[in-house]
């Protein structure tokens, strides 16, 4: 196993089942935490900017739509 992958400050992926992160929420905190592990800090946070941006749209289109859906009647 890599050593990386011990586990000794608990899983990421417990984190996100305690605090029932959706996809795009456990994608985000998992990129700020490991950014200055990778060695690849300015890009990581860069991607982490778009991805943030992008869930933000998805969110406004899924209220849009609900708003739209309910002055419909469906």
């Amino acid at each position: 196993m890599q050593k990386h992958y011990d586990n000794k400050n608990g899983s990421i992926y417990a984190l996100a089942e305690n605090y029932r992160l959706n996809s795009y929420e456990f994608d985000i905190i998992k990129r700020v935490i490991r950014c200055r592990k990778k060695g690849a800090f300015i890009e990581d946070l860069e991607k982490t900017k778009f991805l943030i941006d992008l869930y933000l749209k998805e969110y406004e289109d899924k209220i849009k739509n609900r708003v739209a859906n309910s002055e419909h009647g469906c």
